[in-house]
């Protein structure tokens, strides 16, 4: 979708084929033997490492399709003049459909409905046990409180949830008043209430495997925990046991999970963990929605917005990698 979104806009704003080449390159290989002629690239869940950005003489912007750059190797782009861009979730429709994803999610395991439901249905029964829960009254702990985390925190307490934001970075008094939340800056202050955990922050040696075998046995036993961060913020082994021993009422990802020889994403369907009845997985899906992709997407005008400043010879709408002035590798050099 993000692919077909952003050819049609770059099309029809740029006016023919001969303007702009696009080349898909969905495979390791095609993506290294485009690289040469390579002038932008949009990752779509693809790394962008060394070996492609050293093998990529032409490349100016390297343009993430939405927020996560942890794919892109932004030092080594860096260091070869290229600009690193990506879209922020806030105002471009990423943090409401994620947190409208975690909803669901959340929902999804506190009444049940990956598996208990549909065998009740199958099997003509009304009603049943156990009973599906509410996130009316529940004490939640969302991790992360960027634009996700605080829409998503939002959403919680309009529910009638009550929540509890975590974040490292120190608070403000006026800008993160508005929202009527219990605001701490350390997890396990938390965890012992935690009914409900949902990770939203982003992936940093500090949050790698922040939900593991030291720190579950700090909750509730059967609490639930919601992960649309990424997936090695949760250690595998310690889910699974988690989940096998009951200390984890449902578990579910949308991000895969964090596992010592699999890759998080795209997560292996057959796994174990994959195949626990109290775990569900969705492919990455969370930001993905009719007002952030499409044509008239916010995410994709905004991508197509920054290829264009570059094919300008301009600096991208959003400049990760920003240099010095006097480190400005000269981007009039840009052909289209």
């Amino acid at each position: 979708a993000g692919l077909k979104s952003a050819r049609d806009l770059i099309e029809s704003r740029m006016g023919c084929r001969d303007v702009v080449e696009i080349v898909h390159a969905p495979t390791d290989s095609e993506l290294i033997s485009a690289a040469p002629t390579a002038d932008v690239v949009l990752p779509f869940m693809q790394l962008i490492d060394r070996d492609f950005i050293v093998s990529a003489p032409k490349l100016r912007l390297i343009q993430q399709f939405g927020v996560g750059l942890e794919g892109v190797d932004v030092e080594e782009a860096t260091r070869h003049g290229v600009a690193v861009s990506n879209v922020p979730a806030i105002g471009s429709g990423n943090a409401e459909a994620t947190s409208e994803h975690a909803l669901l999610l959340s929902m999804s395991l506190l009444r049940h409905t990956s598996h208990d439901l549909h065998r009740r249905f199958g099997a003509r029964e009304l009603g049943g046990l156990p009973l599906p829960r509410t996130l009316h009254g529940k004490n939640v702990t969302v991790v992360g409180y960027g634009a996700v985390g605080s829409t998503l925190c939002h959403y919680l307490v309009t529910l009638g949830a009550h929540v509890t934001a975590i974040r490292r970075r120190e608070w403000c008094p006026v800008r993160d008043k508005e929202v009527a939340v219990r605001k701490l800056s350390c997890i396990k202050e938390a965890l012992p209430t935690t009914e409900l955990l949902i990770l939203a922050c982003t992936l940093t040696p500090e949050t790698l495997h922040l939900l593991n075998n030291d720190t579950i046995p700090l909750l509730p036993p059967g609490a639930f925990v919601v992960n649309v961060g990424r997936g090695p913020l949760v250690e595998y082994g310690a889910i699974l046991k988690g989940l096998q021993s009951g200390a984890i009422g449902g578990f579910a990802s949308d991000v895969g999970v964090g596992h010592p020889s699999k890759p998080s994403e795209p997560w292996d369907p057959d796994d174990e963990l994959s195949k626990h009845p109290n775990a569900i997985f969705t492919p990455h899906v969370g930001g993905y929605c009719d007002i952030s992709y499409g044509e008239s997407g916010k995410i994709t005008k905004a991508v197509v917005s920054s290829i264009e400043s570059v094919i300008r010879g301009e600096p991208p709408l959003v400049w990760v990698n920003r240099p010095q002035p006097d480190d400005v590798k000269s981007l009039s050099q840009q052909t289209a």
